[in-house]
């Protein structure tokens, strides 16, 4: 079965689905007739398609409003249709894009008339118009292989090659999707890179330290700025347009600089881009306009050369990118001193832009160390077995910390055998301005995501109907709750084709065969300790499991993390595991929360992130793996959680700020505005917009087809019945 999108029609409505199989994506276009695709060629299209077909119809419509491009048939851009409105377009020919959950190209001839309204978008054409439709995955893996050997300055080379996977050197390498994949890495004994490696000439250079911990600092800077990695004497940037600028000389010096410079450059670049191929209005591009300290030719920019820009970009004054910088979405920290093996997972951090900071040796000063002993006490008690009579006095059911004689030693509450790390292997990340953090080397960060390189390295998507396949096992029947209403909620959304399989009092046998079937979700409840999952005939341990084809894997029973990173290793893409003893209410809680989340579209670090805050016991669980897995497409596009900052119910008004979450298709740079924004003004994604004030009427409108998450009073609610 291909890999690339296809069109099949309906059994039971007329329309045309769009199915990515890779990525398990599932669109809609539904038809006044019923459709009959052919094949059609891709090369007519102005932007790339990967298969394209062709119908006859009068009328499409949108499942939802989605915002639409109205491009001339070579991709220049004529209007934008992103809110309720009519357009009456002469006859004429017309390219289409849509910002679907699958990239999608309409080529039509005639005239058009299109109606957006909160609910769809309806496309009405002279006659039944012949429609040619291409369609294109956001799925991006790494096209080559560089062989690198155990020397910084090779791994200096090898980044040096990264900016080959840019798509442009424009200030459109600002979107997501025009930011391919870097070639992955691999360790060999001397350095070889694939002729066909065609590295674009910039004039840009980053000078750094011959140290692993530089040249992974610098790498998402470099792969950006399509810059050359070369060693020296302390960390600078230079260009041919005489552009240079001093990074620093000590590891936490360089990294803020690098993060600054990095930050600087793309928030411009989103900009300068709307000269190009995308002018919508930007909220970003409008305050740098309206500061008298800044005078940019914005159009003589988009023409500019990178290193041409880079001279001019340093020229800002800081206030100003302070003025329209965001919070970046994630920054990835490793060991003081990382070593080669870290160079295998960079192409998968610089792929998703990431910021990689070295962690800073702690300052063992007097008051310092008492921090520390107080941190070790702290989790010392949070990783403890509670004792029967703290069971008793709490008042809670700890029916997952139930001493089965058959699965916990006596004697042992720690370490290997209790399925946690021991207390000196996790490591605690400092604060950051990101909304989630990551970490690469030995032990476990008490927050955020243990990546793992076999959760990169394992993705080889296998073709699939674009239905989301989830399976649900309890083996406890005092946990049953969690089991009925999860399979509920997963199977909640009609917009998104589910399957999802429950079991109860699963064998070993049965639930080694279940993890090895095809699944986008495995949802576990019940007993795991060091030793394995409790079934009715024994305990499964995760390490005698040679295939796991489940992409996400949650193991909702107590200090599961050793058995998730053991599914991980053998074919999961992430796991979400606990590092402590759960009662079953709290544990009920994170499964649910943790289930809607995902079904909404949230990716598994931003919707762990969310947990952590808002739920009773979410800081006893991480993420092991690949943090930006995406379970299910969002309706609206971007994961949005809004935190309402006040209610006037006399008057129906309702402040929020909404935070916008990366998905896949809808990253970093991606345009993003919040449908029931009172203006037309764009916003550069991800992280928080500006506060909100709207009728409660005009906000029911807009979330009132699907359950939408909001933070009220330190709260996780959702949007149900919440404005009534």
């Amino acid at each position: 079965m291909s890999l690339h999108p296809r069109f099949e029609v309906p059994s039971d409505e007329t329309g045309l689905d769009i199915i990515d199989p890779v990525e398990t994506r599932h669109f809609s276009l539904r038809t006044d007739e019923p459709a009959d695709p052919t094949p059609s060629d891709t090369e007519p299209f102005a932007f790339p398609v990967e298969t394209a077909c062709r119908i006859s119809v009068g009328e499409i419509r949108l499942p939802y409003l989605l915002p639409v491009d109205v491009r001339t048939p070579d991709g220049d851009p004529l209007r934008s249709v992103d809110s309720p409105s009519t357009h009456e377009l002469a006859d004429d020919d017309y390219l289409l894009e849509l910002h679907s959950p699958i990239k999608v190209y309409l080529r039509v001839s005639g005239r058009v008339r299109i109606e957006a309204t909160t609910e769809e978008v309806v496309f009405e054409f002279s006659d039944d118009a012949a429609i040619e439709i291409g369609a294109r995955s956001y799925h991006s893996a790494p096209g080559e292989t560089i062989t690198v050997p155990d020397d910084p300055e090779a791994m200096m080379k090898a980044v040096s090659m990264f900016p080959s996977a840019l798509k442009t050197l424009s200030p459109e390498r600002a979107w997501p999707t025009l930011r391919g994949h870097p070639p992955r890495i691999e360790r060999g004994d001397e350095l070889d890179v694939p002729s066909d490696i065609d590295v674009p000439e910039t004039g840009i250079r980053i000078t750094v330290p011959s140290e692993y911990w530089a040249v992974y600092t610098v790498a998402p800077l470099a792969y950006y700025l399509g810059a050359e990695v070369v060693p020296g004497d302390g960390a600078h940037v230079t260009a041919d347009s005489g552009a240079a600028h001093y990074l620093g000389d000590e590891p936490a010096e360089i990294a803020d600089a690098t993060e600054t410079l990095l930050k600087r450059v793309f928030f411009l670049d989103c900009v300068v881009r709307t000269e190009g191929l995308y002018p919508d209005e930007l909220h970003e591009r409008n305050v740098l306009e309206s500061r008298a300290d800044v005078d940019l030719d914005f159009a003589g920019l988009y023409e500019a050369s990178p290193a041409e820009r880079l001279a001019t970009y340093l020229s800002v004054p800081d206030e100003a990118i302070e003025a329209i910088s965001s919070p970046w979405h994630r920054v990835t920290h490793t060991e003081r001193n990382p070593g080669p093996e870290v160079g295998e997972l960079l192409p998968y951090l610089v792929n998703d832009l990431s910021l990689v900071r070295p962690k800073v040796e702690r300052d063992e000063s007097a008051e310092q160390s008492e921090i520390n002993e107080e941190l070790d006490d702290a989790l010392g008690s949070f990783l403890r077995r509670p004792s029967a009579s703290e069971q008793v006095a709490a008042g809670e059911d700890f029916v997952r910390s139930v001493d089965a004689p058959n699965l916990r030693r006596d004697g042992e509450s720690g370490g290997s055998a209790s399925g946690v790390p021991d207390l000196d292997e996790y490591v605690t990340l400092p604060e950051v301005d990101a909304l989630e953090q990551a970490w690469v080397g030995e032990g476990t960060p008490t927050r955020g995501t243990k990546l793992i390189e076999a959760a990169f390295t394992n993705e080889t998507p296998e073709p699939s109907d674009g239905t989301i396949d989830i399976a649900v096992v309890c083996n406890d029947d005092r946990m049953r709750e969690e089991w009925e209403s999860v399979g509920e909620i997963y199977g909640s959304r009609d917009d998104v084709p589910a399957s999802v399989t429950s079991k109860v009092g699963v064998s070993t046998g049965e639930l080694r065969e279940l993890f090895a079937e095809d699944h986008d979700v495995f949802h576990f409840i019940g007993h795991i300790d060091g030793q394995g999952f409790e079934c009715p005939d024994g305990v499964l341990d995760a390490g005698t499991v040679e295939e796991v084809n489940a992409t996400t894997v949650l193991l909702n029973g107590c200090r599961s993390h050793h058995q998730g990173i053991e599914l991980v290793k053998a074919g999961a893409s992430a796991a979400i595991v606990s590092l402590a003893d759960l009662f079953n209410s709290g544990a009920v809680e994170v499964g649910e929360t943790l289930a809607r989340l995902l079904h909404y579209g949230f990716g598994i670090g931003a919707a762990m992130k969310i947990i952590r805050e808002y739920t009773s016991i979410g800081d006893r669980y991480v993420v092991v793996g690949n943090p930006s897995v995406v379970v299910a497409q969002c309706e609206s596009g971007m994961p949005t959680l809004c935190h309402v900052k006040s209610i006037d119910r006399d008057a129906q008004k309702i402040s929020v700020i909404p935070y916008a979450y990366p998905a896949q298709g809808y990253g970093l740079g991606t345009n993003f505005k919040p449908a029931f924004l009172n203006d037309e003004k764009y916003y550069v994604a991800v992280g928080k917009y500006t506060s909100v004030v709207t009728t409660f009427s005009n906000l029911n409108e807009q979330i009132s087809s699907y359950q939408y998450p909001l933070i009220s009073h330190q709260a996780l609610v959702w949007s149900g019945g919440y404005l009534e």
